[in-house]
């Protein structure tokens, strides 16, 4: 295949999609414990959410959960921030949610979803959105 350097191509970040073993769970989960907002529209069979500026749809076609184990495996990480560190946790260990690495001075934890997706929670940093 022959490069092409004179036409220009841009990528636009569309969505995450996050394949799942069971709809209902995974739905609860991005739903009820992290607060994912139903958008409605048809997605094959594919529900579509917005988290905060991200939009996320799940895929119910996953066999396993998954095999890769943080930080053996290379893997994505899906980025959250939360106002509270500490009342994140609190949240997440009353649901349920299995924590990876607890909030530390760092003011960051891991958690994974239903499926051992990994999902890295920061502390929110408004001085820092300002600045861009």
């Amino acid at each position: 295949m022959t490069k092409r350097t004179d036409l220009p191509i841009s990528f636009f970040g569309k969505s995450i999609t996050i394949a799942c073993t069971d709809l209902v769970r995974t739905e609860h989960f991005y739903v009820d414990v992290l607060g994912a907002m139903p958008i409605p529209t048809d997605g094959y069979g594919c529900p579509w959410y917005r988290l905060g500026a991200l939009t996320i749809s799940l895929m119910p076609n996953a066999e396993q959960p998954s095999p890769a184990a943080f930080p053996e495996h290379a893997m994505p990480i899906l980025w959250l921030e939360v106002d509270n560190i500490d009342a994140a946790y609190k949240h997440l260990q009353c649901a349920g949610t299995p924590i990876i690495r607890p909030p530390g001075d760092d003011a960051f934890m891991l958690i994974a979803d239903p499926d051992g997706l990994v999902i890295e929670i920061w502390q929110r940093d408004d001085d820092e959105d300002s600045e861009s």
